[in-house]
């Protein structure tokens, strides 16, 4: 399993990152290489791994 968050921009594309265990949300903004103010809208997905 796995999380990832899709963050939609003000400027309407969006940006996806695979969060890391122990990432804080200004870790998660710096992989992204956005800032807070750039956001629309954020979603987090979990991913379950099938065997």
């Amino acid at each position: 399993m796995y999380q990832m968050r899709i963050f939609t921009l003000r400027d309407d594309t969006q940006r996806k990152i695979k969060i890391d265990e122990g990432m804080t949300l200004q870790d998660e903004l710096k992989k992204a290489g956005i800032t807070e103010s750039d956001i629309f809208q954020m979603q987090l997905v979990i991913h379950e791994d099938k065997m």
